[in-house]
């Protein structure tokens, strides 16, 4: 059976509308919907190697297109409410497809519901989608067929998705704000060195006097911004790190790596050859503008050389050990390390009582937290806490181990181990550190906005202090 992806009219209104239905063949798909009361005009099937090529295709606007955890969410509650309902889950599925409005989310459904006519489990007519349906996703809903209360996990799983995109929302429009007006600030003083101050400072050159330190230094860094070795540096750079990223392959399984190379697989050295070329082209122009050769020149060597280094680096984060690495370091600084290991602990606290609630085996849920963490060097500690585990050792030992997790943590675990209300523990401990989450978060950011314009305006004072001292005194002087 074929996806197709329509357009129509409604017969009693002339709306026009729009969605993803399966069916043998057009012919069909027409039939289908004049029954409902809708006039095709147009039906595009799409095959398994044109969806292929679509994920493979750069989409500028797949970002607004992309189905959200809130979206998910409020379909997943929508199922548990029609399950409780006692409706059959394939017409449960079925009316959902027509109930959701993005088109990624229709055509995932479309393909659940016709495995689900196929006999096979929901959970397994899940596997398929993990970027929709993670891991996380598959194995509650997995639990809950298995022990018969379905609707009841489900009720949990939107519970839970809808309080991770309630603190993600949070914490991102929180530092939304700060972030913007660091950058605007930041880009306004750098036109200002650039395009306004070279201007003014040029009156300065016919003086036969000295001038004060802070007006030199603001003369250098604005000529240095200016400058052909910047440009060459600047270019060069973004160069470097846009074929690193291009020439950055996925994973190659381990039983794939000696197939031949398909077009998908040396996509990404045609992408670098593009870049290579358009750099090739652009300084070639330069070079009929530019006023010192030998300037560019030696700014495009040394971003060559930073830009190198900074593909190592990012070659080397990209590798498992780096990946711990650079979240060890993370953890480390000093304001936003608290913050994201208070993130990790919260996440990790509120999906395993989740899982465990709903009848999730420790050691499976245990794996399954460890993919949800977004931190490497954690991930690493529950995976090794896990086998720790399966030898026979509580959950509290090895995390007290690692000195990763903070104690009171580990403290509240063996307690919940110990009086067997392990969830109820944990889901304290999420709670709790939700709320230390939300409290950091309105401090950092009640400090980051006065601390931003103090920036902005110390700079933009600088420039004007820099400027108009050497005029006072050349007035003074004059008079």
């Amino acid at each position: 059976m074929a996806v197709f992806e329509y357009r129509g009219l409604l017969v009693a209104s002339g709306k026009q509308v729009h969605g993803v239905r399966d069916a043998d063949n057009a012919k069909v798909l027409r039939a289908s919907l004049k029954r409902e009361g809708i006039l095709l005009t147009s039906a595009h099937e799409e095959t398994s190697a044109q969806a292929e090529g679509r994920k493979n295709k750069l989409d500028l606007f797949a970002f607004f297109r992309r189905v959200s955890i809130t979206d998910v969410a409020m379909m997943t509650r929508q199922l548990a409410t029609l399950v409780m309902a006692g409706i059959p889950l394939v017409e449960a599925v079925a009316a959902l497809t027509d109930q959701v409005e993005k088109l990624e989310l229709k055509r995932v459904l479309t393909q659940v519901r016709d495995r689900l006519n196929e006999g096979i489990s929901l959970a397994k007519a899940l596997e398929p989608h993990p970027k929709i349906f993670p891991p996380l996703y598959v194995n509650m809903v997995a639990a809950g067929e298995a022990s018969g209360t379905l609707e009841t996990v489900l009720e949990r799983l939107s519970d839970f998705m809808e309080g991770q995109a309630k603190l993600r929302s949070k914490v991102s429009s929180a530092l939304a704000y700060p972030i913007l007006m660091l950058i605007i600030g930041t880009a306004l003083i750098a036109v200002m060195m650039v395009a306004v101050v070279p201007k003014i400072t040029s009156i300065f050159a016919s003086l036969d006097r000295a001038l004060p330190w802070y007006t030199q230094l603001l003369i250098f860094v604005s000529n240095t911004l200016k400058s052909n070795e910047m440009v060459g540096f600047v270019l060069m750079l973004f160069t470097m790190i846009a074929i690193r990223k291009a020439t950055a392959a996925p994973p190659v399984d381990e039983k794939e790596k000696d197939k031949p190379m398909g077009p998908a697989a040396k996509r990404p050295l045609g992408v670098a050859a593009f870049v290579a070329m358009g750099l090739g082209l652009f300084i070639l122009l330069l070079f009929f503008y530019i006023e010192s050769v030998v300037s560019l020149i030696i700014g495009l060597t040394l971003g060559f050389l930073v830009g190198l280094a900074v593909s190592r680096l990012l070659a080397y984060i990209a590798t498992p050990n780096g990946k711990v690495w650079k979240d060890s370091f993370l953890l480390k600084l000093p304001i936003f390390g608290p913050l994201l290991r208070m993130l990790a602990v919260a996440r990790f606290s509120r999906t395993l009582a989740t899982l465990l609630q709903s009848g999730v085996p420790l050691l499976k849920a245990m794996n399954i937290v460890r993919n949800v963490l977004g931190n490497a060097r954690l991930e690493k500690v529950v995976e090794e806490a896990t086998g720790s585990i399966r030898e026979g050792e509580s959950i509290a030992a090895p995390l007290r181990r690692s000195r990763e997790f903070p104690p009171i943590v580990t403290h509240m675990i063996a307690v919940g181990e110990k009086s067997g209300q392990l969830e109820q523990m944990l889901e304290n401990v999420a709670r709790a550190y939700d709320t230390q989450v939300e409290t950091r978060v309105q401090a950092m950011t009640s400090l980051l906005e006065p601390l931003i314009i103090v920036f902005m305006g110390g700079g933009v004072g600088f420039i004007a202090f820099s400027i108009l001292m050497p005029l006072i005194q050349m007035n003074d002087f004059v008079q």
